[in-house]
């Protein structure tokens, strides 16, 4: 029996766009622009030819934690790297990534200053010599956060940026340094700053209330996490300036993030407790025992190095666009104007101009595939029609590509239900009559008639990766996230190269607030169908 794979995704409602987009259009949105100093508008970045990367700073987080409140109550968990790092690594690090952050913007057309052109200027000695306490490695955190700052080849800070803070409020005197530094050096000035984290954390905390019998019992806090080593640059900071006190600034409004294995399974570590974030949240009503991500030296130099990179590409991607590249399109061609004729019309043509019509099995396959690839779905689905009753022995695939020219073509998914109920009747132990009926379920959002049409398709073919991804958008709309995810996971474990797979699975991240992992679903996408991945 032919199997017939008609489509994957297709719903998603709001989240329609997000599915369409390509690698372009991600790198776009990740950085969004904050204010300028051109009459308000962003100019340096579209016209910059060359750029002194000024200060190219790394700050690597070395614990991060996360929140989560419900009714008043809070929850929180706290994560430590646990590695054999060294600052003279974390330096190394960052001096590769300010020489590929310059190899990128080289090959979309933008010069490079050497660094040692930038040492020669003026600003650069005096921040040396008034801010020596920011030059190198810097050991800060609050908010239950702490992170180490690397400078690239071990430069001064020139804007002044914290991860958990706010951007230093640059004054005119200044910026007038910064645009003399800028003419000094031939290129306009820029600072990079990248938060770069090692974890990932979901928390979820409610108020919950269990039904006992006839009566309720009394309200309880629950709260529930789950996390993994994961490397992201979970935050950036961009700050451009040019010769005339002109300026830019972006910051992250997405994570960037890779799936590269680096580290071993979380272990709790009760010793840390002191360390806790409540500290910082305040009142909680319940705080996880701290956690430890252990990590090799060479896999997370690895790991953090290919982050870095990508978002050293992502961010020249960026500035392409800027200078007037175009973004991916993400919609979808327009249709062409749907032909109608049905085989009846071509019949009666035939009649009265004294032509032959297709008569045999051979004759009527060849029409229908004739009819189908010219765009004419309706006449194609009456050649199917007629083909089941003149070949019953076939009816069963005639049947399945009839229902699919329904479903998909001519949109009547009443129909296409109707042909395919003939199918499962003609044969009820395939799984194909069952899958593309649950397929037309979802495109009616009948969810509960999709998933048991979708796990009857399973139960007779489970390693069907199409009927995994339909069958998790649906436990998605019945808010069934869990079940959803360990679909997704199973598509992926099946066939790691559908890349609509990824995309749902970062709507799971996204409803359960991990950005993080949602990001790199989104990007492992776009790679995929870009050949980049």
């Amino acid at each position: 029996m032919k199997r017939i794979s008609t489509l994957a995704i297709l719903i998603f409602v709001a989240a329609a766009a997000a599915l369409g987009q390509g690698y372009s259009a991600i790198a776009d949105s990740t950085f969004k622009y904050v204010k300028a100093g051109t009459f308000g508008k962003p100019s340096v970045a579209k016209k910059t030819q060359k750029i002194s990367l000024g200060q190219v700073r790394v700050h690597f987080k070395t614990v991060t934690s996360r929140e989560s409140t419900a009714r008043g109550h809070s929850a929180d968990v706290t994560v430590y790297l646990d590695s054999d790092l060294t600052t003279a690594d974390l330096q190394k690090l960052t001096d590769a990534f300010y020489q590929r952050l310059a190899s990128k913007l080289n090959a979309i057309g933008i010069e490079t200053v050497p660094f040692d052109s930038i040492k020669q200027t003026e600003y650069y000695a005096e921040k040396l010599g008034k801010q020596s306490e920011e030059k190198g490695a810097d050991f800060d955190g609050k908010y239950g956060q702490a992170w180490v700052s690397v400078n690239a080849f071990d430069g001064p800070v020139f804007v002044r940026w914290r991860p958990e803070g706010t951007v230093e409020i640059i004054g005119f005197g200044q910026q007038k340094k910064l645009a003399k530094t800028a003419k000094e050096t031939g290129g306009d000035i820029m600072t990079v700053d990248v938060v770069l984290d090692f974890a990932s954390i979901m928390l979820s905390a409610a108020v919950k209330q269990d039904r006992q019998g006839w009566f309720y019992g009394d309200p309880y806090f629950y709260s529930d996490y789950s996390i993994g080593g994961l490397m992201n640059v979970s935050k950036s900071y961009i700050y451009l300036a040019d010769q005339k006190n002109g300026f830019d600034q972006y910051s992250s409004a997405q994570p960037i993030a890779e799936r590269i294995g680096y580290a071993e399974k979380p272990r709790q570590d009760a010793s840390r407790a002191s360390y806790r974030a409540s500290k910082a949240f305040g009142k909680t009503d319940h705080t996880f025992t701290p956690l430890i991500i252990p990590a090799t030296r060479e896999r997370y130099l690895f790991a953090a190095g290919k982050v870095l990179d990508l978002y050293a590409d992502m961010l020249a991607e960026k500035f392409r666009i800027l200078r007037g590249g175009a973004v991916a399109p993400s919609g979808k061609p327009a249709e062409k104007p749907k032909d109608n004729t049905t085989l009846a019309e071509v019949e009666n043509k035939a009649r009265q101009n004294n032509d032959t019509t297709a008569v045999t099995t051979g004759e009527m396959k060849a029409a229908a595939l004739a009819a189908e690839k010219a765009g004419k779905y309706q006449l194609a689905a009456d050649y199917y029609e007629r083909l089941a009753a003149a070949d019953p022995e076939n009816s069963v695939n005639h049947n399945l590509k009839r229902g699919s020219l329904y479903m998909d073509q001519i949109k009547d998914q009443k129909k296409a239900i109707e042909i395919f109920e003939l199918v499962i009747k003609a044969a009820p132990n395939s799984p194909e009559g069952y899958y593309n009926r649950g397929t037309a379920y979802v495109k009616l959002q009948e969810w509960k008639k999709a998933r048991k049409d979708l796990d009857k398709a399973i139960e007779l073919r489970p390693t069907w990766v199409e009927a995994y991804l339909n069958r998790g958008i649906v436990l998605i709309y019945m808010k069934k996230l869990d079940d959803a995810f360990a679909d997704f996971e199973k598509g992926i474990q099946l066939n790691p190269r559908i890349p609509n797979l990824y995309r749902a699975r970062a709507l799971v991240y996204k409803a359960k607030g991990n950005a993080a992992l949602a990001a790199a679903d989104e990007l492992r996408a776009a790679q995929i169908e870009q050949g980049r991945y």
